[in-house]
């Protein structure tokens, strides 16, 4: 298989390139499914034709002077990793939300979401998992998205962003391209889940009406996100929305907290926050 989610060191020495194959530059911007900030400008790119590499969806630590993920995914493929410096005055998160806003509209699986101190040492980030000292700074200047697109080829694209000491700021993304489709079921924490929703105002969830098993996951999932905040109240769009309401409810969700909108789209879940 093309992917394993394991709690295991990352590499340490830069990516684990397949059959010798080598690493190019000026050609990895061309591959990516989103258009850079309008104020920013690249300061690195490569692309690798065929690495094995990690896609981080945990925290990062150093246990015994060794790198370690709370969790991560090993992903083989091609891989199209961007630095931007964003320019004009502007924020990263300006940038991380350019980006991000046209990710989510894409069919996808949200796997992690961090920011601050709690995505752990920006200095491990930086040297050890995206393999780019610029990226260091202050802790509390980070933040860091992973997921999946669902589409045709499917991808991993993780975002990182951060602020310097020296008030420099930096987008930088990794978006890989399995050599083969995973078909294995992925899910996010239902901490990831509140950040994202609180930040976007919304979830995308996929199709769930015809598989019992997804549902109960995803309405699991649900259910711990909303007792993470008890005055959460949202909205759920689309054609399972009366399924996935049903769910919460009978898993103990206050109903005044659940409000059930349109049945568009056909096909999944949008979940909106009203507080």
């Amino acid at each position: 298989m093309g992917l394993s989610v394991r709690t295991l060191p990352l590499l340490l020495g830069g990516f684990m390139l397949a059959g010798g194959t080598t690493v190019h530059a000026a050609q990895a911007l061309d591959q990516l499914v989103v258009s850079a900030f309008p104020h920013s400008q690249v300061t690195s790119e490569e692309l690798s034709a065929q690495v094995d590499h990690p896609v981080v969806i945990g925290s990062v630590r150093r246990i015994n002077n060794q790198l370690r993920a709370e969790r991560e995914i090993r992903v083989n493929g091609e891989l199209a990793q961007v630095t931007w410096e964003i320019i004009d005055g502007y924020t990263p998160e300006d940038a991380f939300r350019h980006v991000l806003a046209q990710l989510i509209e894409q069919p996808h699986t949200l796997l992690y979401a961090c920011d601050g101190r709690e995505c752990g040492s920006s200095s491990l980030w930086a040297n050890q998992v995206l393999h780019n000292a610029q990226l260091y700074g202050p802790e509390e200047g980070q933040r860091y998205i992973a997921l999946r697109l669902d589409g045709e080829p499917q991808r991993f694209v993780s975002l990182y962003s951060i602020t310097r000491g020296n008030r420099r700021s930096y987008l930088n993304i990794e978006q890989t391209t399995p050599a083969e489709t995973v078909e294995q079921a992925l899910y996010p924490t239902p901490s990831t889940l509140l950040k994202v929703l609180r930040s976007e105002e919304k979830l995308a969830l996929p199709a769930l009406g015809d598989d019992p098993a997804l549902l109960d996951s995803w309405s699991r999932l649900l259910v711990r996100m909303m007792r993470l905040d008890s005055l959460l109240r949202v909205q759920l769009d689309g054609a399972d929305a009366p399924l996935l309401v049903g769910a919460l409810k009978e898993a103990g969700v206050a109903a005044q907290r659940l409000t059930l909108g349109s049945p568009e789209p056909a096909s999944g879940v949008i979940i909106r926050r009203i507080r």
